[in-house]
Formats: C-alpha cells, structure tokens, sequence
C-alpha cells in the first residue's frame, strides 16, 4: 500500500468513527430504563455465520462494505444469541483472529425485541475483555440508535419501551421485564473500548443480540472525497 493510500484510509476511517462516536456518553449505573435515542439506525453490516449457530461453535465475518478495522472473522464458543430456537446459554468471543487481534472502538452491539412479550426471562449480560484481562471500567456508551414500533403515539418508541439496564465491575445487565406493553423495536450502542473476547449470556430465546460494523455513511463518503482531492491536489502541486 501507498503512504498516500496509507493516508486515505486512515482518513476515511477517522471522518466516519468521529461522527458516529463524537456525542455518546458512558452507559455506568443503572435504572429501569435505557434511555431514547433521536435518531434511527444507522448504515451498517450484519454478522455473516458459518458452523453450528445453534449450539456453537460458530464462526462471525464481515466483508466490504465494513471499514477496514472490521473486515475478517471470529470464532465463538456456544450457541448464536439470536432466532427463536432453543439457543440459549452462554457464548464466548475471541476476536484475536480479526485484522488487529480485536474488536474496534465503535462496533453497534444491536438488541431486539428486549421485553417481557413472550412471558419469559429476557435477559442478557455482556463481560469483555481486553488483551491485559477483564475490562473493569465502562465499556459501553448510551444508546445512540433505535427502530421500529413502539407504544406510543403513530408507534412512536418511548422510555417505557426500553429495558432496564445495571452496570457492575464491567458486566452489563440489561433486562426487558421492565417493558411495559409489547413494542417491537431494535436499538443498538456502541463500544468505546477495543475488546479481545466478550461472554454473552441469553436467557431467552425470544429477545436477540448480534455484532453489526459500520460502513461509510454518505456524509462521510462526501467528506473523504473533498478531503482526498484537496490532498491530491497539493501533491501535484509539491
């Protein structure tokens, strides 16, 4: 690779990650309710699956379009946290396969369908891991993201809607029998630490979790464009 292209890249992936990450705020402590993002979900890649998603293990890859940071794959222990199946338990992460032996700052980590529709425990904690050993500090940012249809007016999505959430020694517990009513929505947060492995435990087959990368947002694209003329020009210029 060029240094220019060397240059481009990291530009590209720094204009991205600075207007997806730039106003998220630590998710510590904990209530009965996650709280509302404004916006809805943004561009971003679904976890490709290879092997036995029900019981593990299983192998997670993304591909282009995702940035740079994401492409590659990873193993997992233990059933896919997601479907209707009889897939519950616990299942653990290794990421050390991917490009950078890691799990990028900036990663969506998408919950859907978290609430107490199905009259079940849906429940899920999340434990990561860093490459010195377990991330004892606030991985997690507020949620930044949502969709779908909620229980208020024109289906609009409000506090009730989202689950409870409870921050300790960095694990994570977020809990939908706080969800009053039966909304039908997806919400998603980022990581504002890398992560080596992560353990997830779902204790419901009805409420999901998946690993989504970014992909360049058009914005982003526009801003990298002007910014890799601006950077040929000079050095035509030089």
């Amino acid at each position: 690779m060029t240094r220019f292209n060397q240059i481009l890249t990291s530009s590209f992936f720094a204009v991205v990650l600075t207007s997806s990450v730039a106003s998220a705020a630590l998710l510590t402590g904990s209530g009965p309710h996650l709280s509302v993002p404004s916006i809805g979900l943004p561009s971003a890649l679904p976890t490709a699956v290879t092997g036995n998603a029900v019981s593990g293990p299983w192998q997670g890859s993304w591909a282009s379009p995702a940035l740079p940071g994401w492409i590659g794959s990873y193993d997992v222990g233990g059933p896919q946290p997601a479907g209707t199946g009889n897939n519950t338990g616990t299942s653990e992460y290794d990421f050390t396969l991917m490009a950078n032996g890691e799990l990028p700052v900036g990663t969506y980590f998408r919950f859907g369908d978290l609430d107490q529709g199905s009259g079940t425990a849906e429940i899920f904690t999340l434990t990561a891991y860093d490459s010195t050993g377990q991330i004892t500090t606030p991985w997690l940012d507020e949620p930044a993201w949502v969709s779908g249809t909620g229980t208020g007016t024109g289906g609009a999505v409000t506090l009730n809607d989202m689950p409870s959430w409870s921050y300790s020694a960095g694990v994570y517990t977020f809990d939908g029998s706080t969800v009053s009513g039966n909304p039908n929505i997806s919400f998603m947060l980022t990581n504002n630490t890398a992560i080596t492995q992560l353990v997830v435990t779902r204790l419901s087959g009805y409420a999901n979790f998946s690993l989504l990368a970014p992909i360049p947002e058009p914005a982003s694209l526009a801003m990298l464009t002007l910014s890799s003329l601006a950077m040929l020009k000079r050095r035509r210029m030089a």
